[in-house]
C-alpha cells in the first residue's frame, strides 16, 4: 500500500502543524485526483493570493469556483459566513437569528473564538459531503498549536457556547439583578460590578443578550458535530499528515498519528515536505579559489541541515512505515501556477518511497 491509495477516498483531510506547506499539499492532492477524472473540490483556509494564482484563479471565496479545463473546484473557508449560516439554521426563529447576527459580542467571537476555524472547516466538510456534488473533498485544516485542535474543536466550541459558569455569572445581568437571582448570586453581582468598571455595561449587556438568544441552539451544534465526527471515521475518509523534516514537526506528526489511532480515525499517509538537498564536492584540490571555497562552504551548510533532517526521518521511520511516506524536496521557487502545482503532485505520488 502507498500514499497513492488515498486518491480512492471520498474525503481527504490534510492535517498537521502550521508552516509545513499543508495548503499547497492539499491543492496538489486535489489536482491529482482531478487529473484522474474525479470531480474534486479543495477547501483551503489560506487566503494567500499565490495559491489562487497557482490554481489559475483571480481569487478564492466561500463559494466553490471551477478551475478552467479541469474537474477541480476550489474555495477558501470564510469562517464568519459559515458560522452565520449555522446560526440561521439552528436559531429558534428568524428574529432570534437576526439578533444574534447583529450582536456585537457574537461578531467579536465568530472569527476569533478558539476552535471556530476548526469547527467551521468541519461544518463545511459536512455541507459539501451532504450535497453530493463531488467525488472527492480535500480539506486543508487550519494551522494549529496542537494536532488535536481539529478533532477536539466541536467539544471546545459547544462547551463555550453552553457556558454554564459564564451564564451563572451573567444571571444578574440577564435577570436585571432582581429577586432570587440577586440573592443567590451575590458573588456574581460583585464580580459583574468589577467587569462593568473594566469593560463597560454595554459589553456585558451584549454578552447577556447573546446567551439569551443562543439558548436552545446547543443541541443542534452538538448533533452536527457528532455527525461530522462519524463521517470522519468512515473508511472512505483518509487523514494525510503533512510535516516538515525537523524534530519538532516530526514529534507533532507522530503525536497526531497516535491520536488518529486512539480516535479510530483512518490514517492515509504522510507527506514530508521541503526536504533539503545534500551536495557532494567531488574534489578539494581547487581550494583557494574564492568560488570553489564558497561552494564548499555552502555544501557544508547544507550538510548540517541534511544531517538534522536525516535524524528526524530516522525517528519518523521508527513509527510510520515508509510505504506510507511521500517525500517532497525543498523547491527553489513558490508554487505560483498550475504547472508548478502539478510538479508537487508528481513528487507526492510518482516518486519512489525513501530507502
Amino acid at each position: 500500500m502507498s500514499i497513492a491509495a488515498v486518491l480512492d477516498s471520498k474525503i481527504i483531510v490534510c492535517a498537521g502543524s502550521g508552516g509545513t506547506g499543508k495548503t499547497t499539499v492539499s491543492a496538489a492532492i486535489a489536482l491529482r485526483a482531478s487529473q484522474a477524472g474525479r470531480n474534486t473540490i479543495v477547501v483551503t483556509i489560506d487566503p494567500a493570493k499565490r495559491l489562487a494564482n497557482a490554481l489559475g484563479l483571480s481569487e478564492l471565496s466561500n463559494t466553490p469556483v471551477k478551475i478552467a479545463g479541469t474537474t477541480l473546484s476550489a474555495m477558501m473557508l470564510d469562517t464568519k459566513t459559515t458560522f452565520d449560516a449555522l446560526v440561521t439554521r439552528y436559531a429558534r426563529s428568524p428574529e432570534r437569528a437576526s439578533k444574534i447576527l447583529s450582536n456585537r459580542f457574537y461578531q467579536a467571537i465568530s472569527e476569533s473564538l478558539s476552535g471556530t476555524h476548526e469547527y467551521m472547516a468541519m461544518e463545511k466538510l459536512y455541507e459539501l459531503s451532504n450535497a453530493g456534488d463531488y467525488d472527492l473533498i480535500v480539506i486543508d485544516t487550519p494551522p494549529t498549536r496542537s494536532a488535536l485542535d481539529f478533532i477536539d474543536a466541536p467539544r471546545r466550541m459547544t462547551s463555550f457556547l453552553e457556558g454554564r459558569m459564564l451564564k451563572w455569572l451573567l444571571l444578574p445581568a440577564i435577570s436585571g439583578g432582581k429577586g432570587l437571582f440577586k440573592i443567590a448570586n451575590f458573588a456574581a453581582v460583585s464580580f459583574l460590578k468589577v467587569l462593568k468598571r473594566v469593560l463597560g455595561s454595554e459589553i456585558l449587556a451584549d454578552v447577556a443578550e447573546f446567551f439569551i438568544n443562543f439558548e436552545g441552539m446547543y443541541d443542534g451544534f452538538k448533533e452536527r458535530a457528532l455527525q461530522v465526527y462519524e463521517l470522519l471515521r468512515q473508511p472512505t475518509t483518509a487523514f494525510v499528515i503533512v510535516t516538515a523534516p525537523d524534530l519538532s514537526s516530526v514529534d507533532e506528526a507522530l503525536f497526531f498519528a497516535d491520536q488518529l489511532d486512539t480516535h479510530g480515525l483512518p490514517f492515509g499517509g504522510l507527506v514530508v515536505n521541503r526536504l533539503h538537498p545534500r551536495f557532494t564536492i567531488g574534489s578539494q584540490d581547487l581550494t583557494g579559489d574564492p568560488r570553489t571555497d564558497a561552494a564548499i562552504d555552502l555544501a557544508g551548510r547544507f550538510a548540517v541541515v541534511a544531517d538534522a533532517e536525516s535524524a528526524a526521518l530516522v525517528r519518523l521511520r521508527s513509527k510510520i512505515p515508509e510505504s506510507k511516506w511521500a517525500l517532497v524536496p525543498y523547491l527553489t521557487s513558490d508554487v505560483a501556477n498550475l504547472d508548478a502545482l502539478g510538479t508537487v503532485s508528481e513528487l507526492i505520488f510518482d516518486a519512489e518511497a525513501p530507502l
